[in-house]
């Protein structure tokens, strides 16, 4: 079985989620009954029971919400186009080949795995990691420049690469802290 992690090409569009769309729209509506009670006296009853109803709502949904982002990944924003294949004489990321001869140095990101708790995102963002934030940045001799995200999965993570990696790191392409977090 051949050793390769997925190639991931992000979008650049900002997407909301829409369950945040969702929340807002019930607090918007809340604030819109409670404002509207005051200029309106006379049906100050049904105004009064339809917002508490909402306020209900809105807060049970709320607990869903924040709960649930507890036990979601994060979304993706982009699209898979390839894989990510590291050699002892080459690397090839999507339809690109880079011969070790002409790489004059790497560099590799992989601390997110596909599941893995992140705590370091703000309240309303999911707390569980798309494992898509990887990247491997290719630096050639001719000047040339490439980074490429990859997925990571517990099963499926760069560090199937430590012997061919271990290459690159002798050769001086990969440096010592970088092959030091790979393999440990």
């Amino acid at each position: 079985m051949e050793k390769k992690l997925r190639i991931y090409t992000p979008n650049n569009s900002f997407k909301v989620d829409k369950r945040l769309l969702s929340l807002l729209l019930l607090w918007s509506i809340v604030f819109l009954i409670y404002s509207t009670k005051s200029k309106f006296p006379s049906n100050e009853e049904n105004l009064e029971l339809l917002g508490f109803v909402f306020v209900i709502i809105t807060f049970l949904y709320f607990l869903y919400f924040m709960i649930s982002n507890f036990f979601l990944c994060e979304t993706t924003n982009g699209e898979y186009s390839g894989n990510l294949i590291i050699d002892s004489e080459k690397i090839t990321c999507n339809l690109d080949v880079y011969a070790i001869h002409e790489i004059e140095k790497i560099s590799i990101l992989s601390d997110y795995f596909h599941g893995k708790f992140n705590g370091n995102t703000g309240a309303w963002e999911r707390k569980k990691s798309n494992g898509v934030k990887n990247y491997i940045e290719i630096y050639k001799k001719d000047g040339e420049y490439k980074k490429y995200f990859f997925l990571q999965t517990k099963t499926e993570n760069i560090g199937m690469f430590s012997d061919e990696l271990r290459t690159y790191y002798r050769f001086g392409k990969l440096g010592e802290q970088n092959y030091k977090n790979i393999v440990d």
